[in-house]
């Protein structure tokens, strides 16, 4: 025998609940006909292991959703839409397959909820870790104009989109940080074995040192005798600025002191000019309200100046003035994404212009991310080759005076 928790519906239709105890689902759905309710929902109690009670799945807590989870998830669910598969039906199915331990008790709890009469965007907006503002306003329209499964497409595309750029920005960064890293194992190893062998045989003679060396020895002093001051002056120097950026005015100066960056600035800006043009047009293709569509844009551009030029957008849009003109007087907004605005608000074809410049600005990112790399290159060889020239000096020129006086 087995316990199971039910939901039915009684003669009155008024929702009940209760726990039941049989050999399987069946006979309690049987029994709940007998006394003339129509079950909604049957879910077996599983019994804890071990005495104290107390049972915790680490799998929730450790496990992550990934876009990848999300892409996938979003393709069988406008699949099976599609098919015209009720969606009790499509949340259980896809619980069962998912390996994603926290995504399955996402979705069995996204399930429940529907049982209780919810939307399936308002079962969403219960798990705002999972699903984005845009994800839930995409699937809102999906339910308003019936298109679920057009909309479930649209919503992948938008994240394999997100993901690839995301990935390419990694990889492009991926050989600076590398040889950085290279630089600084390079400069410790220095630091302990080598440097200190000089510095004796300097301290042994009656020398005026060179400034780099004097240089050269404080800093080896300081990295002996007071690492752990440098190690605490790091760490405080990451919490201060992590708090800065906590802050409202800390984030906006700081988004844009990056848009004014050269070779970083211009792939800022053309990222964020690609998502919100993607967002905002497969909003307004989608049937979502102008105001909505612009409000979600904003939340979704991961710079704040930008996002701050969309939000006030909707005050403009309230006001009867349309788009180009406050884009216009920004400052920000690149010419291009202003005249496909105004081409797109004058033909009535604002969403398919919208996609273009975003379609042109992944185009721009993807070139953009693949030239980093090179554009960095020389900069990351100039540093190194100005801190080995540093070194091979400060280290050297004392011991050519010391050849020197002993030539004497």
């Amino acid at each position: 025998m087995a316990n199971f928790q039910y939901k039915a519906r009684d003669k009155m239709g008024s929702l009940v609940s209760g726990e039941m105890e049989a050999l399987n689902r069946e006979m309690v759905g049987q029994e709940l006909g007998r006394q003339g309710q129509f079950p909604v929902s049957i879910q077996e109690v599983k019994v804890r292991q071990g005495g104290s009670g107390f049972n915790i799945n680490l799998d929730q807590y450790f496990s992550s959703i990934k876009i990848d989870d999300m892409v996938l998830f979003s393709r069988q669910m406008a699949t099976l839409f599609g098919a015209g598969i009720p969606l009790l039906s499509i949340l259980g199915s896809l619980s069962e397959q998912i390996e994603n331990v926290k995504f399955r008790m996402v979705l069995e709890e996204m399930r429940k909820g529907i049982q209780d009469g919810l939307a399936l965007s308002e079962t969403m907006t219960r798990h705002p870790d999972v699903f984005s503002e845009l994800y839930i306003s995409m699937i809102r329209a999906g339910e308003e104009g019936g298109i679920m499964d057009e909309i479930l497409h649209r919503v992948a595309d938008l994240l394999e989109k997100q993901a690839k750029n995301e990935a390419k920005v990694k990889s492009a960064l991926r050989y600076p940080k590398f040889v950085i890293m290279a630089m600084a194992a390079a400069i410790s190893i220095l630091m302990i074995y080598v440097v200190p062998v000089f510095v004796k045989i300097f301290e042994k003679v009656n020398l005026e040192l060179p400034l780099a060396t004097r240089m050269l020895i404080g800093f080896n002093n300081f990295f002996h005798n007071y690492w752990y001051l440098g190690v605490a002056g790091l760490i405080f120097a990451f919490f201060t600025f992590k708090n800065f950026l906590a802050t409202r005015q800390g984030r906006y100066q700081w988004d844009r002191l990056v848009l004014k960056l050269p070779l970083i600035g211009p792939i800022v800006l053309r990222a964020a000019m690609a998502k919100f043009a993607r967002v905002f047009g497969n909003l307004q293709r989608a049937g979502v309200p102008i105001l909505d569509a612009l409000l979600v844009s904003s939340r979704v551009v991961d710079n704040a100046v930008i996002a701050g030029v969309i939000a006030d957008l909707r005050g403009s849009v309230e006001e009867g003035l349309g788009l180009a003109a406050p884009l216009r007087a920004s400052g920000w907004i690149p010419a291009m994404v202003i005249q496909m605005v105004s081409a797109g608000e004058d033909s009535g074809m604002l969403d398919e212009m919208l996609v273009k410049v975003a379609d042109y600005y992944d185009e721009e990112v993807d070139r953009a991310v693949s030239s980093l790399s090179a554009s960095i290159e020389p900069i990351l060889i100039v540093c190194i080759g100005g801190m080995v020239l540093f070194i091979a000096l400060a280290i050297f020129m004392p011991m050519w005076d010391m050849s020197q006086m002993a030539r004497r």
